[in-house]
C-alpha cells in the first residue's frame, strides 16, 4: 500500500477482536512510531505497550469511574453487550507519554500516534485513538500508569488502542474542514 493510499484508506476502529497481532506487526507499528519527528530532535517519548488483561481491566474500571455519564452512555451504545472498555477490548494498548517541561512534547507524541495508525492499517491492524488516561486523569490514574512503566513526572498525551478489526471500521464521515490559498 503507497503511503497516499494508506492515509486516504484508515479509520479508526472501535471494535476489536480478542486476537493478539503478531510480534513482527507489533514491531512494525511501535518503529513507525520512534520513527516519528520531536521538535528539536529532544524524544522525550515513552511508549508503554500492555497487552496485560488484568491491567486492562483494572485501567478500565478506574476510567469508567472518572468519565462523565455521557462517555460511559456512549461507549456502551459502541460496544454493546460486551460492556465498557474505554480501549474497545482490544488486546494491544500502548501508552504515548513524554516529559511535560518541553513545548513540543504533546506535538510529538501526536506525530508518533498518527504514524502507529497508519503503521497498523498498512500491516493489516486497526487502531483508534483514546485520550482518557491524558489531561485530569494522568495524575489520577498515576499508580496504573507506573506499573505499565511510564515514567515518573511523565505526562500522557495519548493512547493507541491496537488490534485486529472485528468488522468493517465505519464509513468516514464528510470533511467540513476548509482550505484557503494565499497567493
Amino acid at each position: 500500500m503507497d503511503a497516499l493510499e494508506c492515509i486516504m484508506t484508515r479509520r479508526m476502529c472501535r471494535a476489536f477482536k480478542p486476537d493478539m497481532p503478531e510480534k513482527e506487526k507489533l514491531d512494525a507499528v511501535l518503529e513507525a512510531a520512534r520513527v516519528a519527528p520531536s521538535g528539536m530532535s529532544r524524544f522525550t517519548r515513552h511508549f508503554a505497550v500492555i497487552t496485560d488483561k488484568d491491567w486492562l481491566a483494572r485501567m478500565n474500571e478506574r476510567v469508567r469511574l472518572l468519565a462523565g455519564e455521557a462517555s460511559v452512555s456512549s461507549n456502551l451504545e459502541r460496544n454493546g453487550a460486551k460492556g465498557y472498555s474505554c480501549n474497545y477490548h482490544s488486546p494491544v494498548f500502548v501508552v504515548v507519554s513524554a516529559d511535560p517541561s518541553y513545548n513540543t512534547s504533546r506535538d510529538d507524541c501526536s506525530c508518533a500516534l498518527e504514524n502507529m495508525f497508519l503503521a497498523a492499517h498498512a500491516v493489516g491492524l486497526g487502531s483508534c485513538w483514546i485520550n482518557q488516561l491524558g489531561g485530569d486523569n494522568c495524575e489520577k490514574l498515576r499508580d496504573l500508569l507506573t506499573e505499565a512503566g511510564v515514567p515518573a513526572g511523565h505526562r500522557v498525551y495519548g493512547c493507541c488502542a491496537l488490534g485486529y478489526a472485528a468488522g468493517e471500521p465505519a464509513p468516514r464521515k464528510p470533511r467540513v474542514e476548509k482550505i484557503d490559498y494565499l497567493g
